[in-house]
């Protein structure tokens, strides 16, 4: 699934090419994508100019000059990409919104059909209140994240993935992060003091911005608002590299599940 480096990037990408423009028409090939009757959803859009851009977590918002919300979460396989007018739908295309630029259009693709674009009636605060969403990633501070963690008994992996403690952080960044910072993906995150959390926070925030510099992680599916590959996926250290050396010390990195997800780490560097 898509993390906060992907869709930050992906905001970043149409952020300079679509803000200003109109949504002219919308062509709805799968209803569900839209989580309402598709006619309804385009009667909304059409005609309204998109006046700005803003990402919470994984969620990105699409604020009209109606005052509307379109709210986006790519899910799994999600792709939101700008892309020439005359370019044709494929399968997996399920929405295209055409803009007021002659040459562009904005199409969503998903393999899995699991995204959506969801036509809020609320505001962006609102719908981050009622989702129960933590503070962003790159906005949380030390005290908040020190209270959180001393109120959870789980994982430091289980506290990190859960959207509702901090929001942006997936399976592969927080088990990057762990590595960094050397800590065991199974140490109670109450245990932490208020200066490692403190350490762990600098932490979350170098391998983001370093994640974002590098347009994100495609491990399979995730594709820029151009179109194009993440790079970060080639300065991974430990996901997806089960009986890989340790790039720290050599011993082999091992795959176990913790918080229902499959987990990398090196069990010498991050000691429990």
């Amino acid at each position: 699934m898509p993390e906060l480096p992907e869709v930050e990037n992906l905001a970043r990408g149409l952020a300079s090419q679509v803000v200003g423009l109109k949504i002219r028409d919308v062509r709805c090939h799968y209803p569900a994508v839209v989580g309402q009757d598709p006619d309804c959803f385009a009667d909304a859009v059409r005609g309204h100019s998109i006046e700005g851009l803003h990402r919470h977590g994984k969620y990105l918002f699409f604020l009209l000059d109606s005052g509307a919300v379109l709210a986006l979460h790519l899910r799994m396989t999600g792709q939101f990409m700008l892309v020439h007018r005359t370019q044709p739908p494929d399968k997996h295309t399920h929405l295209e919104l055409i803009l007021s630029d002659q040459q562009k259009k904005i199409v969503f693709r998903d393999v899995r059909k699991f995204g959506r674009l969801q036509l809020l009636e609320q505001s962006v605060s609102r719908f981050i209140e009622e989702k129960k969403l933590g503070v962003d990633a790159l906005q949380i501070s030390t005290g908040q994240l020190y209270r959180l963690f001393q109120k959870t008994s789980r994982s430091i992996k289980a506290a990190l993935l859960d959207q509702r403690i901090v929001a942006g952080l997936g399976n592969i960044y927080t088990d990057e992060i762990l590595f960094r910072e050397g800590i065991s993906p199974l140490r109670k995150a109450s245990a932490l003091s208020y200066d490692q959390v403190a350490s762990l926070l600098r932490t979350i925030r170098a391998v983001l911005d370093a994640a974002i510099r590098g347009r994100g992680t495609t491990i399979s599916d995730y594709l820029d608002a151009r179109g194009q590959r993440g790079s970060f996926q080639n300065s991974l250290l430990v996901y997806s590299r089960a009986g890989s050396p340790c790039p720290r010390c050599g011993t082999a990195i091992v795959k176990n599940r913790v918080a229902g997800r499959g987990t990398y780490s090196c069990p010498a560097c991050q000691s429990r």
